[in-house]
């Protein structure tokens, strides 16, 4: 009989975790009965929670290998602290426990939002799929991963993901190992040459470092400046003696521009170079989740945090209004996104989905702004190698930006006069910025929306 109700529990337990009186409902057995069971099927049967909140689940082993996950945040000096431990159940579900508070503990019936977002992806991710995938038995193709494809990935090759967390005992043993003795550096006067290899690396398949997300061809480099290191993320153009090279060349440009413009109108963000070598375009920019050699700091993109808090899926203005009602973010930050939603459509950034733009954590429930990146006119990315004509037609005012627009026109004007006198872009880009340019100066008379907001 009892060996009857052990063959219950677990066949209950197979389509996910239940909570006791549930359990008890379902093998029609009492308490002190089942209680007795669950200990004597031990670890086949693992305990969640506690009190009336108490749930029973079966573990499952991802690959047949284990069901936990410690998770790591790495310190500023680059210290690992145990975070708490993730780990896979029957039926789909994921138990979250973190080390320094039990009653945070969290049951998810999805891959949680924190390890989502650290999931390979770009071409950095396809790379690193074609490389690496066949040595962890994992499907070459990106798009073929399932969430255990995910959690092999990460916790046996994550050690150098964006952000500040590891996951598993492999990666934060490889993590542990690099920080006493570091990937190569590049010195500073020499890295032009050294960017021409790593970009041709890339090319054929191995890019250096973290594995940052975006379609853009990009790898990682630590730069040497006398006693100052500098983690960095270079995104370069295709050789410029093509008609798709020399427009990613005034794309990335552009990017560079950009992001000097976001600053100067009082909104962080990433610092960038341009160099060329090798008939190529590169933009350096400086990783703000990386302190020092080893340091690291927390980052997680708003579609993370979106997932985690709002579920909206829409604009970063949209966004940000969800999130500063649910007390996630300050109302500075909340108006610095909408001015951003406003700037990207004044400059033709189409690509602003919720992974390009990111938070740190500041502490539970509550995120800053991270420095802005990915902000360029996307508008006029090449397609399948051509560069078609496109219409550069900004959209009209809402209630929701109206605050914000007349500072944004500004800044956006001010983005494409300095475009247009950029010596480095091609001729034919310096025509489209000057025409741009006087798009945006009719709309400086166009009607618009007064509100009070501030």
């Amino acid at each position: 009989m009892r060996e009857e109700l052990k063959v219950k529990i677990l066949e209950r337990l197979a389509t996910g975790p239940k909570i006791a009186r549930e359990l008890v409902s379902l093998v029609g057995a009492s308490q002190p009965t089942l209680s007795r069971a669950i200990r004597e099927l031990g670890t086949q049967v693992v305990t969640l929670g506690r009190g009336r909140a108490t749930r029973y689940a079966r573990p499952r082993l991802v690959r047949g290998i284990t069901s936990q996950f410690p998770v790591y945040r790495i310190d500023e000096a680059g210290d690992a602290h145990l975070l708490g431990l993730l780990q896979t159940l029957a039926g789909g579900h994921y138990w979250w426990e973190p080390e320094d508070s039990a009653k945070e503990s969290r049951l998810f019936d999805y891959l949680p939002w924190f390890v989502q977002d650290m999931r390979p992806e770009g071409f950095v991710g396809r790379a690193f799929a074609q490389g690496q995938g066949a040595d962890l038995g994992l499907p070459a193709k990106l798009t073929d991963w399932t969430d255990d494809d995910v959690l092999i990935a990460l916790s046996r090759r994550g050690e150098d993901h964006i952000g500040n967390l590891i996951i598993g005992e492999e990666s934060i043993e490889r993590y542990l190992k690099f920080a006493q003795k570091p990937s190569p550096e590049v010195p500073e006067p020499a890295r032009q040459q050294v960017y021409a290899d790593l970009a041709r690396a890339a090319m054929e398949g191995d890019p250096a470092g973290s594995s940052a997300g975006g379609e853009q061809p990009k790898f990682a480099a630590m730069l040497r400046a006398g006693d100052e290191r500098r983690h960095v993320l270079v995104k370069f153009s295709p050789p410029i003696l093509q008609a798709e090279g020399q427009r990613w060349a005034d794309l990335l440009l552009c990017e560079h521009l950009a992001l000097d413009v976001v600053r100067d109108a009082g909104i962080p963000s990433a610092s960038s170079r341009i160099l060329e070598a090798d008939s190529r375009v590169f933009l350096e920019v400086d990783r703000f989740d990386r302190i020092g050699s080893a340091g690291r700091s927390s980052l997680f993109s708003l579609r993370a945090i979106d997932g985690e808090y709002l579920g909206m899926g829409s604009d970063w203005a949209k966004c940000a209004g969800g999130l500063l009602r649910a007390g996630v973010i300050s109302p500075e930050d909340a108006r610095k996104m909408r001015w951003l939603k406003v700037f990207g459509d004044l400059i033709g950034n189409t690509d602003m989905h919720l992974g390009n733009l990111s938070f740190i954590r500041v502490r539970s429930r509550f995120y800053a702004l991270a420095p802005v990146y990915d902000m360029l006119p996307m508008l006029y990315r090449p397609v399948s190698g051509e560069t078609p004509h496109r219409e550069f037609a900004p959209g009209a005012m809402t209630l929701e930006t109206a605050d914000v627009r007349p500072e944004a026109l500004q800044s956006a004007l001010r983005f494409w006069d300095r475009a247009a006198a950029e010596p480095r872009l091609s001729d034919e880009f310096k025509a489209i910025c000057r025409n741009n340019f006087s798009v945006l100066q009719k709309l400086e008379t166009a009607p618009r929306i007064i509100t009070k907001k501030v």
